[in-house]
């Protein structure tokens, strides 16, 4: 009857170990453990036939531990999540590719669902809405509903100026390019922070130097951009775009008028500093 040694080695003959008596010494080890007075299950032969589990066994052997069943397991999971880490971060990357069609959904549907309600959506409910399904089915592929959250569409619409939202329940809006679109390059083309922070500091001088809030017209009028374009098309424009702008606490409303947000101030703050 064969050693464990010799089946060891007669194992490792066909990969990068062969011959090498460490690896042959460690793999007995872990195919009778008895013998070396170790109350543990042994690795069977047949385990090896598992490509997974062959894998496993040799990146053990490679960082110099016995390839025990428990050892086994817990490299096979690990490896398990990193490919699946790795298969979402490229789907991720697929999404990105394609963000401006799914922030114009995400914030279609937010805007109506305000409409209707009278508040945001829950971000499981829009994500596994059919509009946004359907975009994912054509421009990534299947995926199944409990791993949606894991291409991360709300924060990346976020990023992109289609979305706001806090921490507040029901927060989900429509936010800068849903409601600057139709207006094309009439309006500031500006990224979305620097919209934010340009609208908090207008509103910030404003306050300094009459002390009293801008009113929403004078907003409109006279913000422009350093491109010399208009933030808002008109004072409605500025109107309707004051949910977003409040609910990333770029600004605030008091007594029916802008003032700088809490994240504006802060903003602020950081570039007088500089």
């Amino acid at each position: 009857m064969p050693s464990r040694d010799d089946i060891a080695a007669a194992w490792l003959s066909s990969t990068d170990f062969a011959d090498d008596h460490a690896a042959v010494d460690l793999l007995g080890r872990a195919i009778s453990p008895q013998d070396f007075a170790i109350k543990r299950d042994s690795l069977p032969v047949a385990a090896a036939a598992d490509p997974a589990t062959a894998a496993a066994i040799l990146e053990l052997l490679e960082r110099g531990q016995v390839p025990t069943m428990a050892a086994i397991r817990t490299i096979t999971a690990q490896n398990e999540m990193r490919r699946e880490a790795a298969r979402i971060e490229r789907l991720g990357r697929r999404a990105q590719r394609s963000i401006d069609d799914f922030g114009s959904v995400l914030a279609q549907l937010a805007h109506s669902h305000w409409i209707e309600h009278g508040t945001g959506p829950i971000r499981r409910d829009i994500l596994r809405s059919e509009p946004v399904m359907s975009l994912i089915r054509e421009r990534i592929g299947d995926i199944a509903p409990t791993a949606v959250k894991h291409l991360w569409l709300i924060e990346r619409a976020q990023r992109a100026g289609w979305i706001a939202s806090n921490a507040e329940p029901g927060s989900l809006c429509a936010a800068r390019r849903f409601h600057s679109a139709k207006y094309g390059r009439h309006v500031s083309l500006r990224p979305v922070n620097t919209i934010g922070t340009l609208v908090a500091a207008y509103l910030d001088t404003h306050l300094t130097e009459y002390n009293r809030p801008s009113g929403w017209s004078a907003l409109a009028h006279d913000l422009r951009d350093d491109h010399g374009r208009r933030i808002f098309y008109d004072a409605a424009d500025a109107r309707i775009q004051q949910q977003w702008l409040t609910t990333a606490e770029w600004i605030a409303v008091r007594d029916d008028l802008p003032v700088p947000g809490r994240r504006g101030l802060r903003v602020l703050t950081r570039k007088s500093r500089r």
